[in-house]
């Protein structure tokens, strides 16, 4: 038997039960992993505050853990017993000691990378590439605002941004996080509670506005992240901490010939050679320092609960895990 944290309705932290699962035996292409690391990320709370919807009740939470391959199923290629190695795009599963897995959804970490960096940061980093480098290739000089400097996804995608020559302009909630988003990598750093961020922000593009909007955020910074979006802009929207955004017209769009997105990561990550491939980049970055990867705070798994209301009452800045 394994222990596994399971929900059967959607509510606050107290919700989070665990219980003895039976993991069973890996079938077709399935593998057995035993976790080491857990993933700690702001879809989980969504998933358990109903935000985002589960499938079924009960539902095991946690879509990116590390582990070690216990056991191969048949059919099972390119994998050995004993081989370390992550996902992030799976279903839901990962708050469990142990689980059956498909293939499909595994990359092996590399020798020189932990457990516990590689599961605080590779869904993060995974988005990061997509969002810099196939939603919106990211090219010396251009304006991009971002906003959710100091969550984990920010971070990174502002130190990959930097690395590709972008001038990232960051907007944090207060100035307590100001000397962070200058760390990460922005060019320019601006407060919410600024009285004109339009103005500052069409100030430093020429008037021309940014190339690019990302935001995780919502409701709360939509209406100024149009108001600086330069013609031809794209405006990715990939969460929505502070609620829905406000459904967008087409003669809105038109305004400046705008562009818009809402991205899945399981979209633009779903084949095990993109995995890979991507897995390879992201150490590669980590090794040569044009991504930091430093974990504020680490969790133990019995105490997954207090980490869920860390994240919901902003406690958590930059990359959280969970160990065994």
């Amino acid at each position: 038997m394994s222990k596994a944290v399971v929900i059967d309705r959607n509510g606050d932290a107290g919700v989070l039960k665990y219980v003895d699962v039976d993991v069973g035996e890996p079938g077709k292409g399935e593998v057995l992993i035993d976790h080491t690391a857990i993933g700690l990320n702001r879809y989980d709370v969504e998933y358990r505050a109903g935000t985002r919807k589960v499938p079924s009740f009960p539902a095991v939470l946690g879509v990116e853990a590390v582990g070690v391959v216990r056991q191969l199923g048949p059919g099972v290629e390119a994998l050995n017993v004993g081989d370390r190695v992550g996902y992030c795009t799976a279903p839901g599963g990962a708050y469990s000691e142990a689980r059956l897995i498909n293939q499909r959804y595994l990359f092996k970490i590399a020798d020189d990378i932990s457990d516990e960096v590689a599961a605080a940061v590779m869904l993060k980093a995974m988005a990061a590439h997509y969002l810099t480098h196939r939603i919106y290739d990211i090219r010396p000089g251009t304006f991009a605002l971002v906003h959710g400097v100091s969550g984990g996804v920010g971070q990174i995608l502002c130190q990959w941004a930097r690395y590709k020559g972008g001038k990232v302009i960051g907007v944090v909630e207060s100035g307590a996080r100001l000397d962070a988003a200058r760390e990460a990598g922005c060019s320019y750093v601006m407060s919410l509670k600024d009285d004109d961020i339009t103005k500052e922000v069409m100030s430093i593009t020429g008037d021309r506005g940014v190339n690019v909007v990302y935001d995780p955020i919502g409701a709360a910074v939509s209406k100024v992240s149009f108001s600086v979006l330069g013609h031809f802009g794209l405006y990715i929207s990939y969460g929505s901490i502070s609620g829905r955004m406000p459904n967008v017209s087409m003669s809105m769009l038109s305004a400046r010939s705008w562009f818009i997105t809402s991205p899945a990561i399981q979209h633009y990550k779903r084949s095990r050679l993109e995995l890979g491939l991507t897995a390879m980049e992201i150490f590669e970055m980590l090794r040569r320092g044009h991504i930091r990867a430093e974990i504020n705070k680490t969790y133990k798994f019995k105490d997954i609960a207090k980490a869920h209301k860390d994240l919901e009452d902003r406690k958590l800045a930059g990359l959280g895990v969970i160990t065994m």
